[in-house]
Parts: structure tokens; C-alpha cells; sequence
């Protein structure tokens, strides 16, 4: 016995091809994305000692913010707009998808600077600029060799998993031990890792459906499980970049690492890389690499980044600085 869920009204369904809509509603969901982050740091900025030199939350500290209803509403924002990104990933391949998120960089740069009244700088806007035509390029490279179909096979999907978890760990080592500086980027890295493969593992999960009787498939509830991991773990990550750092310098490394993260799984483990070539993999490889060094840039220069030094003689904050001087 077959199941199938009730996604298809008349001239429309969640399983049918529709990139022009898809890009659309991500679009949408990257400012929701952005207004969420940026509510959630401000959140937790308050609960962390910010002269302390680890910034690093406790159990006790997270489950404060679990009854913060702040952080909840910010919560709550970026689970909307990560539910409009789903839908996206129904409608299209994860290569096209993914990627698009990278303009919820733009959108924290000008909320942040809303709320902090400080202008950005060259530096800042330049770093943004980077990233973003990193990512654009990288998409369209990886649009334009997308494969229609999608592959699962078991195996290699569960090693890839592994592999990802190990690589997402080892940033969350150096988010917890390395300097102080590279802190927020490391646990934001880290988190991006496992949100990433989170897209991987939605996608997964909607071809299974699609095809019909998931539930009597060993490796949805597999993929169910490591979907939930990657929440889990990539969420807590994530909460641990804000308390070290800006809501920029963790959404430009979620809105990178992530599609990178989540359409080399699908080029190379779903099967959406049969149509590409050697060039075409350069390319990639240089504009992700370029995507990449604009977040670099971003956590070097953000106005909160530089005075991430810790601070002894006064626990009163600093006035806030104009970013362009």
C-alpha cells in the first residue's frame, strides 16, 4: 500500500517543477530569515557576559533563551521563512534553490544597521558585495548543469551524512577553542554545515514522498533522523555564533557555507553533477571560494567584530561607532 500526502490542488503541486515560483518564494524567505537572526542575536547578546574572553553559552543559558520570548518571535520568524524555503526545494532542484539564500546578507547588514544606528562601511558593504556575486555565479553554474532527476542511493547518502557531521564538528571545536576573533565565524561554519545538509535531507525526504509509499522505506526514517540531528545541532551551533559575534557575520556564513554545503551534496550525492563538466566544476570551486572570503572579509571588519577583544577595566558597553570612520 502506497501513501501519498495531499500537496496537489488543480494547476498546482509541490512536486512539480517550477523554478521561476521557487526562487520567488526564497527570495521572501531570506528576509524573514534575516529579520529572524537579527531578533534572536539581540536576544542573546543579553543573556552572555560580553568582557568574558568564551562567550560560549551553557545548557542553563540556552534553555533561558528557549523561555525568552524575544528569542522565540525570532524563532518563530526564521521557521516561517524556513518553511518557505521547503517549499522552494519541492519545486526545484537544491543546486538552484540553496543558493538564493545568500540575500538575507544584504537584508541583516541593513536591519542591523537599523537597529544600532551605525552606517556601514566600504569594507562592510564591499565584503557583502563579494559574497553575493560569489554565490550568484556559483548558482549559475550549478543551475544551469541542475539534472532533472534526483538519485537515492543509501549508501552513499548515509556516508556523505557522516562526513558532513565530522566536518561540522571540527568547526565546533575551533567555535569553542580557537581565538577569540574567529569564534563566531567557527560556530556559525559549524551550524552551516549541518543546515546545510538539512536542505540535502528535505530534498531527500520530498523525492521520497513523491515516489510514494516513504513510509515502508528504510531510509526515510533514516534520513528523518538525521534531518533532526541537523536541527538540533546546527541550531545550537548557530545560538553559540550569536552569543560570540554580529547576526551578519552568522547569517553571511550560513547563507555561503550552507548552499555550498547542500548543493555539493546534491551535485555529488543525489546525482544532480551527471551534466557537469571540468569547467564547470571550477568555476564552481573559484566563485564559492570568492563567496567565502566576503564572509572572511565581513567578520574582519564588522564594527562588533573588531572590538570583540575582551574588556576589563569596565563592564559598560562602548558607544557605538560609526562603521565609515
Amino acid at each position: 500500500m502506497t501513501h501519498t500526502l495531499p500537496l496537489v490542488i488543480p494547476g498546482f503541486s509541490l512536486f512539480e517543477q517550477n523554478i521561476p515560483l521557487a526562487i520567488a518564494i526564497v527570495v521572501f524567505a531570506s528576509f524573514l530569515f534575516a529579520g529572524g537572526s537579527t531578533i534572536q542575536h539581540l536576544a542573546v547578546s543579553r543573556s552572555v557576559d560580553k568582557t568574558a574572553e568564551n562567550r560560549s553559552m551553557g545548557l542553563g543559558q540556552v534553555w533561558d533563551l528557549v523561555r525568552n520570548p524575544r528569542w522565540l518571535l525570532g524563532l518563530g520568524t526564521v521557521a516561517v521563512g524556513a518553511t518557505l524555503h521547503i517549499f522552494g526545494l519541492m519545486m526545484a532542484p537544491v543546486t538552484v534553490v540553496q543558493p538564493v539564500g545568500i540575500l538575507a546578507v544584504p537584508w541583516a547588514v541593513l536591519l542591523a544597521a537599523k537597529i544600532h544606528h551605525f552606517r556601514p562601511s566600504k569594507a562592510i558593504w564591499s565584503a557583502v558585495a563579494l559574497t553575493i556575486v560569489g554565490i550568484v555565479v556559483f548558482t549559475l553554474f550549478s543551475a544551469s548543469t541542475a539534472a532533472p532527476d534526483t538519485e537515492l542511493p543509501p549508501t552513499r547518502i548515509i556516508v556523505a551524512c557522516l562526513i558532513v557531521f565530522a566536518m561540522g564538528a571540527v568547526f565546533g571545536v575551533l567555535g569553542r577553542f580557537g581565538p577569540p576573533a574567529a569564534r563566531c565565524l567557527m560556530w556559525a561554519s559549524g551550524g552551516s554545515f549541518f543546515y546545510g545538509l538539512s536542505s540535502a535531507m528535505v530534498k531527500t525526504i520530498s523525492e521520497l514522498v513523491r515516489m510514494g509509499g516513504f513510509t515502508e522505506r528504510p531510509l526515510f526514517w533514516t534520513v528523518a533522523g538525521f534531518l533532526l540531528i541537523c536541527y538540533l545541532v546546527g541550531g545550537w551551533m548557530v545560538q553559540q555564533g550569536y552569543a560570540n559575534g554580529p547576526a551578519e557575520i552568522v547569517v553571511g556564513s550560513m547563507t555561503t557555507t550552507d548552499p555550498i554545503v547542500a548543493v555539493t551534496f546534491g551535485l555529488a550525492v543525489l546525482g544532480e553533477g551527471v551534466l557537469l563538466g571540468p569547467w564547470d566544476a571550477v568555476g564552481m570551486v573559484l566563485s564559492g571560494a570568492v563567496a567565502v572570503a566576503g564572509v572572511v572579509v565581513l567578520s574582519r571588519y564588522h564594527p562588533e567584530a573588531q572590538h570583540n577583544t575582551p574588556r576589563t577595566a569596565s563592564t559598560s558597553p562602548e558607544p557605538m561607532v560609526n562603521a565609515g570612520e
